[in-house]
């Protein structure tokens, strides 16, 4: 493969709403706990996937246990900015004072951009926390589950705006450490999560170009996601073929199956379709954005819980063992 996505310290995941995004990214979670690391899986944008996954309430701003060295966090803006100050100003008590001027939240509520940018502060500050007494850091691993593509791409580029507009002092020393740690191909990899279909690939096609050439953001594995597996080995997808062409195909059937043969047919072709587009748009990706390529068969059902997600885990960890 290449790309060894445990070797760094913070994988951002992102990808169109819907294409499974939070669960690649809980499943990158479980795979390096799974290799012995401390894990960290924050949430930027709270959802009820979460929940679902891990059968519980996520609290907001609050590092909960949900499992042996896996952590998760959901990050709210305001209650970072909070902390941020109280940080700053050495004392919480002058951070509230500050934080519940009414002019001040009149800002917040309508400036572009501040969220963002406490938002990715936050994840830098999990990235540089350390064990106490130790130098050695409080998480092997920091996973994040970004916002979605569009919005995603704006999360990440928005430290460098703000590097243009603070050109002195502490906070533009902070935001240029920010930046670094986005930009450091050691520390950070971008991870896009697609599914075998036309408006996802293209999505991903255009972020992670965007991506690479204009935020020079390391970039790192595509995950195809919901890929349908081939229902059968290459003899029987021979007869299959064959039996399409023959044009008594229902009627070879129809001996066989007397009572169920034409929506037999018509399962089989449906579901080949589905097993034909994801070899079209999974080789789409191949030549468009290149290897790494991680594919996640379609799972049946298709449920976001524990047990699926370390389904996923097991996945990615034997597609990363045998490379890609």
């Amino acid at each position: 493969m290449g790309i060894d996505p445990f070797e760094k310290r913070i994988l951002f995941v992102t990808g169109k709403g819907g294409v499974g995004k939070t669960t690649v990214a809980a499943a990158l979670a479980y795979a390096a706990r799974d290799r012995g690391m401390s894990v960290c899986l924050v949430e930027v944008t709270p959802s009820p996937n979460m929940r679902m996954i891990f059968g519980r309430e996520i609290p907001v701003y609050k590092e909960i246990e949900v499992d042996r060295d896996l952590t998760v966090l959901s990050i709210e803006p305001f209650r970072a900015l909070h902390e941020y100050v109280g940080l700053q100003l050495k004392i919480g008590g002058a951070a509230r004072l500050i934080l519940n001027n009414r002019l001040l939240n009149y800002f917040l509520n309508t400036a572009p951009g501040w969220r963002e940018l406490i938002t990715v502060g936050k994840i830098w500050h999990l990235y540089d926390m350390k064990v106490k007494w130790s130098n050695r850091p409080r998480f092997d691993l920091i996973v994040v589950d970004s916002p979605a593509t569009g919005h995603g791409l704006s999360f990440l580029k928005v430290p460098s705006v703000f590097m243009n507009i603070i050109k002195m002092g502490r906070m533009q020393g902070q935001t240029a450490d920010v930046q670094r740690m986005l930009t450091d191909p050691k520390i950070s990899l971008l991870n896009v999560v697609t599914l075998p279909e036309e408006m996802p690939v293209n999505e991903s096609i255009t972020l992670l170009k965007t991506a690479k050439e204009e935020l020079g953001i390391p970039t790192g594995i595509t995950f195809v996601n919901s890929v349908y597996p081939p229902l059968f080995d290459d003899e029987s997808q021979d007869s299959f073929d064959k039996l399409q062409k023959d044009g008594n195909a229902m009627e070879r059937l129809k001996e066989v199956f007397p009572d169920r043969a034409k929506g037999l047919l018509t399962a089989l072709e449906s579901r080949q379709a589905r097993v034909d587009q994801s070899e079209f748009y999974k080789n789409m990706v191949l030549e468009k954005i290149g290897p790494p390529i991680v594919s996640i068969p379609h799972l049946f059902p298709g449920r976001v819980d524990k047990e699926g997600v370390q389904k996923v885990a097991a996945i990615i960890s034997r597609n990363l063992k045998e490379g890609v």
